[in-house]
């Protein structure tokens, strides 16, 4: 069970990216609830929500085309600590179910919600025409359990599933990656100028030539933990990885070094600047896996003659912004559209959920250069074109398979059938090691 917290204020942190003044906080719970147990991605879970005025108890609408079945939703947050739901709540949600019995009640439904939300979510999934071939599940979702009265009204009424606490707890799967925090690390720059740029009191950076000594003793690029907002992981023996290697072996070539190397790009949480040190502490490689990996790798032949331009930003590595700053810098010759879903968090709740249950046999790899630990290895790469020819039925669009880490990401992998059972034991899994 995780240590998920779900009490109120605090199960307020777990979705701060849903809180809307226009938005419901029970609306923006079902939200991160669709994200995280049905592994929806963000644009289609809040387009599966409903929760405003004249939604006639609807708080969302899920088609499951897996189970065949029409999930009607409602959330509610309880701000109450030691409660619980009774019948009188359950009651309630089975009159509005009611509302989905035929075409009929859902037409009705439909006229007389007006231009509120469900009655768009009822036109955008042909809920009228489709009722007829489908069955109506009622999902009742809440921050805490049923009670006696409760447990004792859904045994007779199956068409109703309650997610409570306990339930969420136990089935959760975490979108975020197992990283540790680095120790703090100090560079020499006596005799060197460092240009800053900055922004506003929360984000700046800071670009100065670092000794590549003093880079290899960043925390991390062993296991590769320094690497993991990274877009790729090292890529071995290529080409580019090899025509760094000889040049850090020639030393005649290390002042050099700055003139024809791109550099390092670094987030992290804090910068102290003086005129002679900067220190920085929790902090990610976000580019330049491959160059920290050659240095690493080639340690015997660096001088203090060899410095690499580095680009220190100052921001939170989980915010937004530094997904973005991950994106862009990224956005050159060589990166694939399956290395910019690296970071999904689809890709790497698939990934938890996958070591979590299969890890002693299978590594579920999401991120090109990965360490495998010498299990069979899936890529997401094959498991996304088996899911496309398998499930969805489209084995003419695999020769696109570029696709399915752009416009059919969602649709291939951001289902609730796509969990770590469908990756590593169906007929469909990949047993080749890379």
């Amino acid at each position: 069970m995780s240590n998920l917290d779900l009490s109120y204020p605090n199960i307020l942190e777990l979705f701060p990216q849903h809180l809307d003044p226009k938005r419901t906080e029970s609306a923006s719970f079902l939200i991160w609830y669709f994200e995280n147990y049905l592994r929806l991605d963000t644009t289609e879970a809040i387009d599966s929500v409903c929760d405003q005025k004249g939604d006639k108890g609807v708080d969302g609408i899920y088609i499951n085309e897996d189970a065949n079945t029409i999930e009607i939703y409602q959330s509610a947050i309880s701000q109450r600590k030691n409660s619980s739901v009774g019948d009188t709540a359950l009651k309630e949600f089975a009159g509005t179910l009611k509302q989905f019995e035929t075409a009929a009640t859902i037409q009705n439904l439909r006229d007389t919600a007006g231009k509120a939300d469900v009655a768009r979510l009822i036109d955008r999934l042909d809920l009228v025409n489709k009722i007829s071939t489908y069955e109506v599940v009622g999902v009742f979702v809440s921050n805490i359990d049923l009670d006696a009265n409760g447990k004792a009204y859904l045994k007779s009424n199956p068409a109703i599933r309650f997610f409570g606490a306990t339930k969420l707890k136990e089935t959760f799967i975490s979108a975020s990656r197992d990283t540790r925090i680095p120790k703090p690390l100090t560079f020499d720059i006596s005799g060197y100028e460092a240009s800053t740029y900055v922004v506003d009191k929360y984000h700046e950076a800071i670009i100065a030539p670092l000794k590549a000594i003093e880079l290899v003793k960043m925390d991390g690029i062993k296991n590769q933990a320094l690497f993991a907002f990274n877009v790729r992981g090292p890529l071995g023996r290529t080409q580019v990885n090899r025509d760094i290697a000889e040049s850090i072996r020639l030393k005649t070539r290390h002042k050099l070094f700055p003139l024809f190397h791109n550099g390092i790009t670094v987030i992290a949480d804090k910068i102290q600047l003086t005129k002679d040190r900067i220190k920085i502490e929790n902090y990610f490689v976000v580019n330049g896996c491959q160059s920290l990996s050659e240095l690493h790798n080639n340690g015997g032949y660096l001088t203090d003659d060899l410095r690499i331009l580095v680009k220190l930003i100052k921001m939170e590595s989980s915010s937004p912004l530094s997904e973005l700053v991950t994106t862009f810098s990224n956005n050159q010759n060589g990166v694939k559209a399956r290395d910019f879903k690296s970071n999904n968090p689809i890709q790497i709740r698939l990934q938890n959920e996958i070591r979590g249950e299969y890890g002693g046999e299978f590594h579920y790899e999401i991120k090109r250069g990965e360490d495998s630990r010498e299990l069979t290895t899936i890529t997401n790469e094959a498991a996304g074109l088996l899911l496309l020819a398998f499930d969805l039925k489209r084995p003419w669009a695999t020769h696109r398979k570029y696709q399915i880490f752009e416009d059919d990401h969602a649709e291939v992998f951001g289902r609730p059938a796509v969990d770590a059972d469908q990756e590593s034991t169906s007929p469909t899994k990949s047993r080749g090691k890379r």
